[in-house]
């Protein structure tokens, strides 16, 4: 299977989203790589359009080599090149940096990590058991939209968010990434 580092409009796109929404990310944005597979994985039936990961200290000292890279987003790109719109490959990227965190440290330096999403379960679960993980209203309310009543019983477990966000019109990024 091949695989290669993504191009300078992808590059401008991760760039692009930094600025807007992960400032945190600033300080590593040129650390973050992206890469594209020929195939997106698929496990159970399901296709993954990418991931993010944390790049390990062991890769060094296997390869003896030092890398610069703390995060990398690795894509399939049959399904970038052919089923995503540019609206879509925005919010792939943007998934994959939303895992992304940069912490200072105890020692003056800085700490990388992944994050989990903030929701994950399965729909048995949900229909078995309503919505029985603590979560915010804005989760709560798509879930709601997805699962209906059953949805609803968790309601009151629901935490509210400490900072709202609104993200900008998509026309804006877009209209970023193609100015020269």
């Amino acid at each position: 299977m091949e695989r290669w580092n993504a191009g300078p409009d992808v590059m401008k796109m991760v760039t692009t989203l930094i600025a807007k929404y992960h400032p945190h990310l600033v300080l590593v944005e040129k650390e973050i790589a992206v890469v594209f597979r020929e195939k997106a994985i698929e496990k159970a039936g399901k296709v993954f359009l990418g991931g993010a990961s944390k790049m390990g200290w062991q890769i060094s000292v296997i390869t003896d080599k030092k890398f610069e890279h703390k995060f990398i987003i690795e894509l399939g790109a049959d399904v970038w090149q052919n089923e995503l719109d540019e609206t879509q490959r925005l919010a792939l990227l943007d998934h994959n940096l939303c895992a992304m965190k940069v912490e200072d440290d105890k020692e003056g330096g800085y700490k990388y990590s992944l994050r989990p999403p903030d929701f994950v379960a399965y729909k048995e679960e949900v229909e078995r058991w309503g919505m029985w993980r603590p979560m915010d209203e804005d989760t709560l309310s798509v879930i709601e939209t997805m699962f209906g009543e059953k949805a609803k019983e968790g309601k009151d477990t629901v935490q509210k968010r400490t900072a709202a966000q609104t993200p900008d019109d998509i026309d804006d990024i877009l209209g970023a990434l193609n100015t020269p």
